[in-house]
């Protein structure tokens, strides 16, 4: 387990601790299954960028909280030499929004072959293709977007994504999924 899985296990627990709730309970706020949540706790698994965004709504905090645990800062600058880049189970992320974003930014590298897990959360999302091709599915509708194209949906519609024709993509997401209350938040 490298530092930043370390990390992203370590705040999820302690923000499970801190609102003093059960996995069962937390498994019913999210949609996310009791046993995969006490596995992303203890560090056995990487949790998908669906699944931290689905989190970090939950318990109200940003993606980069969950991620990195940075001072805050009136500005967040992210220097393309120093954005640090992570290995996940949906391919490389980088999250490129400040820990008190309103909005949650991520770079992702698709691997070819390999598409994302499909992931439904409350929120709106806005994806641009920086590079390569990508397939693109929401619900049972499939499109292929290149290079500069961008589509935006309700991201409580089940959606994934793959790199097309054997090669890489990169794509950057932007979603408000972090940002929109939920119906029964979880206390602090």
């Amino acid at each position: 387990m490298d530092d930043i899985d370390l990390r992203v296990s370590e705040r999820l627990r302690a923000l499970r601790g801190e609102r003093g709730i059960t996995l069962s309970v937390l498994a019913e706020q999210t949609g996310i299954s009791a046993p995969h949540l006490s596995r992303l706790e203890k560090g056995e698994r990487q949790p998908s960028i669906g699944t931290l965004l689905q989190l970090a709504r939950v318990y109200g905090v940003s993606v980069s909280q969950l991620v990195e645990e940075r001072a805050e800062d009136d500005l967040h600058i992210v220097r393309a030499g120093d954005a640090p880049t992570h290995q996940g189970q949906d391919g490389r992320y980088t999250v490129l929004s400040g820990a008190r974003a309103t909005i949650s930014v991520v770079r992702v590298e698709l691997s070819p072959g390999k598409p994302t897990r499909v992931a439904e959360h409350v929120g709106e999302e806005w994806l641009h293709v920086e590079s390569g091709t990508v397939r693109f599915t929401v619900d049972d509708r499939k499109e292929t977007l290149e290079a500069g194209d961008s589509v935006q949906f309700d991201s409580a519609r089940p959606h994934k994504l793959s790199a097309a024709n054997r090669r890489s993509a990169t794509v950057l997401i932007a979603s408000t999924a972090a940002t929109v209350p939920m119906r029964h938040p979880v206390p602090r």
